[in-house]
């Protein structure tokens, strides 16, 4: 009986544990599951060993780890509230012999084949607590592929947001934009530096929202932003400098907005650095 109730608490803690770690994952505003932002960074620490191939693929590795966790725990978990039960409450057609097997494993077995909703049907419940519970981890199972799939599909729309920022930036380095500011019209300038101040407020709340999307690396130059962040800081350097007030203020904007993203990389994901300016440089070359 001791055994019995210290397996389901073990197991209802493991579920619990997984749960939450979802639930902050997907939920919370700033994503907030510490087992997932561990995978993820450890994820990258690893592969930032094996060469720059390898850190290309650490968002999709990581990515798709965190799902096979997220589901281990879940399997895990439940298996230690059927071990009890193994195997006195459940049925087994012909051909199956649970002498053959540990209870361990039979229990293993059949939290995989509810989670995953598959029901061969040769194993079933006839204890009335897991006939109850097995739906229960069915409807579990096929919430938690849901979220997942919602999860890893949220991530792409970031990412493009985050590239589009980094090319317009380039774009705006390849014409020397920063060095022609005093040059041109000086409200057109300020549009131009505010959209790039908007830009960054996205990339900031992305990175917030979705911290997910900082261990995705780009492949080409042109649409990394750890590349292209120093044409903003340009940007607003050249602008400050202007004499109107248009441009000091956009400057202002766009100086504010890089502040408060570089505070981000520090505090988020670790980037190094006293200034803003060696908060981009850890940045880039994070992502180099």
């Amino acid at each position: 009986m001791a055994w019995s109730v210290v397996s389901s608490l073990l197991g209802v803690a493991i579920i619990g544990y997984g749960l939450t770690d979802v639930f902050l994952t997907l939920v919370h505003p700033h994503a907030r599951g510490r087992l997932t932002r561990a995978i993820f960074a450890g994820v990258w620490r690893v592969t930032a060993r094996l060469g720059s191939r390898a850190r290309a693929a650490a968002g999709p590795i990581a990515a798709i780890t965190a799902v096979l966790v997220w589901a281990a725990t879940q399997t895990v978990g439940w298996a230690f509230v059927y071990l009890p039960h193994v195997p006195d409450g459940f049925f087994y057609s012909d051909g199956v012999d649970p002498s053959h097997y540990g209870d361990f494993s039979e229990a293993l077995y059949f939290s995989l084949v509810s989670l995953s909703t598959l029901g061969f049907g040769d194993v079933v419940p006839t204890d009335p607590v897991i006939r109850v519970l097995s739906p229960l981890q069915a409807v579990t199972g096929f919430a938690l592929l849901t979220c997942a799939a919602t999860w890893l599909l949220q991530v792409f729309p970031t990412l493009a947001r985050r590239r589009s920022a980094a090319l317009s930036l380039t774009f705006l380095g390849s014409v020397t934009y920063a060095e022609r500011i005093k040059e041109m019209d000086a409200g057109a300038a300020a549009s131009v530096i505010l959209g790039v101040a908007q830009q960054m407020a996205v990339v900031r709340v992305d990175l917030s929202q979705n911290p997910e999307s900082y261990y995705f690396r780009e492949g080409e130059a042109p649409t990394s932003l750890g590349h292209a962040l120093p044409i903003a800081e340009a940007l607003a350097n050249a602008a400050s400098g202007s004499s109107h007030v248009e441009l000091q203020t956009a400057a202002a904007v766009l100086d504010h907005a890089l502040e408060d993203l570089g505070a981000c990389l520090r505090d988020n994901f670790g980037a190094q650095g006293e200034s803003r300016s060696e908060l981009i440089d850890s940045f880039a070359r994070d992502h180099s």
